[in-house]
């Protein structure tokens, strides 16, 4: 039971996170290069699926993640990065609602899924994989680095576990 909260096994946790966001990006792009009408037709789904993912991601690094990098190192650069990550999950989140608003719409209006709309979830899903790739290449290898932070990882995911 304790090996649960090791902190490699807490970073493969993160990755395995990140995997989960990568899938999705991926399945967009792949359906969206072959024109798969079927995925389009579950679009709605897709984005359900995906919000439900997305969101308890973001909590997780919220509540463990970036309290773990900022307090294990309070550097101004950290922080500054530490704020710009969780801003960008805001802007994701609204924007995230504002596109299954639009699915809604449509579903409600019997209407077709417009190129407009299609343009707006591939410029979504890109924000996205930006996102989710400088965390993987800025943030996690800095707290890796720093024994406070991978220390004050364990800690916080043992205090969200039990929360």
């Amino acid at each position: 039971m304790n090996e649960i909260y090791n902190v490699n096994n807490m970073v493969a946790k993160i990755a395995k996170e990140h995997k989960i966001i990568t899938d999705y990006v991926v399945t967009f792009n792949k359906s969206l290069k072959n024109q798969d009408k079927e995925f389009f037709k579950g679009i709605a789904s897709f984005f359900d699926f995906l919000e439900k993912d997305l969101l308890q991601h973001f909590r997780f690094e919220e509540v463990v993640i970036f309290p773990a990098s900022i307090v294990g190192e309070a550097k101004y650069g950290n922080i500054l990065m530490v704020m710009t990550l969780q801003k960008e999950h805001g802007i994701l989140e609204n924007q995230l609602q504002l596109l299954k608003s639009e699915l809604n719409a449509l579903k409600v209006n019997r209407q077709k899924l417009t190129n407009e709309l299609i343009e707006k979830i591939r410029l979504f899903i890109d924000d996205l994989k930006t996102h989710a790739k400088r965390e993987m290449t800025d943030l996690y290898p800095m707290i890796d680095a720093n024994p406070k932070s991978k220390d004050l990882l364990e800690v916080y995911a043992k205090e969200a576990t039990n929360a």
